[in-house]
Parts: C-alpha cells; structure tokens; sequence
C-alpha cells in the first residue's frame, strides 16, 4: 500500500503536489522558482524545500524538483507571453483544483511587475546577491606551546550571473569562503559603515 503524498506524485502533474498546502509556503516556493528558473534547484535547496513542504525523504527531492520545472513553465508562460489571470490558469492542468487555481494565477500576477523589473534589469546590471547562508564552525589549532579552539565562519552566497541571453533570468553560482573572528569582525565594521552611507542619502 501507499502512504503519505506519493498517489500525489504523478511525473506529468507535479503541480498537484501543491494542493492544500499553505498560501504562504506557495508564494515563497514560486520567488524560489523565478529566481532559479536557470539552474534549477541545489540539492540543499530541494532538501529544504521537502522539509518545508512535508515531502517524504526518499523521493522527495525528485518530487521538488519536479514540481519547480513545472512552476517555472507556468511563470515563462505567462511572464514572456504577457498572460493574465485567465491565461495563467489556461496553463495548469485540468485537474488543479479552483482553489489552487486562484492561488496560483493570483499570486502570479502580483509578482509579475516585479519580475519584469528584474528581466530587465539584469540586462545592464552587475550580478546580484540571491541567496545567503552561514554556519560556525570550531577548529582545533596547536603549536608547541599551547592548544586552542579557534572559531571560524564559513559563509555560502548565491549570485545571480550577468544575463546572456534577451528576456530570460541569467543563471546562479555559489560562492563559498571562510571567515576568521577577526575578518568578520571587519567585514561587519564595513557593511556598517555602507549602510550609515546609505543611510544619509536622501
């Protein structure tokens, strides 16, 4: 017999995997979708998302990853083919529920001005931060004389890349690096001085 959500997890209507679940989690799940449209989801990213979305661990990362490629079908649909509400629920199957429905096609909408923006955006602008993570970690260092613990900081950022191509969302790369007590300490010495900069100008 079958459990949990695997009748839901049928390859060609991934997207009813998202029925039921909360308005909240779906609006975070399609800026997840538009920002990652290129290079679709890490493993930690899906890894999270199964957690978020009450997946079971052993094929959940395949039903994430599923279900994005066929949110961001929804979101070029729409985005490139400049669809509206009606246009949007035109794209999802006919199983989808009204409710999901609604959710979708409206939630869509309202990020569209934004996404546009951003498609733009990326044509003349620099890459962008998209993602940031960090975690502390304490490493054992000794010499002759002494032994000790030392703190280090090990960050991870997602950048969004320069856009190559007309009207479509360039790709992403990690970046990962480590950072003494010290570096970061002037890390953020510096990030605070940009933003009493920032804050000073009208």
């Amino acid at each position: 017999t079958h459990t949990g959500l695997r009748p839901m997890a049928a390859p060609q209507l991934p997207i009813l995997l998202l029925e039921g679940k909360e308005e909240k989690k779906v609006k975070m799940l399609l800026r997840d979708a538009f920002r990652y449209q290129v290079d679709g989801f890490s493993e930690k990213k899906a890894s999270m998302w199964v957690s978020a979305l009450g997946f079971e661990a052993e094929d959940g990362a395949q039903q994430i990853k599923a279900l994005v490629k066929d949110l961001q079908r929804v979101i070029s649909g729409t985005l490139y083919d400049d669809l509206d509400r009606n246009g949007t629920v035109k794209l999802l199957p006919k199983e989808t529920s009204k409710e999901l429905k609604i959710l979708l096609a409206n939630s869509i909408a309202d990020f569209l001005p934004k996404w546009r923006e951003q498609c733009v955006q990326n044509q003349v602008s620099p890459p962008k931060l998209v993602d940031f993570d960090w975690r502390v970690d304490v490493a054992s260092s000794s010499n002759v004389l002494s032994r000790m613990m030392v703190p280090k900081v090990f960050v991870e950022m997602t950048i969004q890349k320069e856009a190559t191509e007309h009207r479509q969302m360039a790709g992403t790369k990690n970046v990962q690096f480590e950072l003494s007590k010290e570096a970061l300490g002037t890390l953020v010495k510096s990030l605070g001085k940009i933003r009493d900069q920032l804050a000073n100008i009208k």
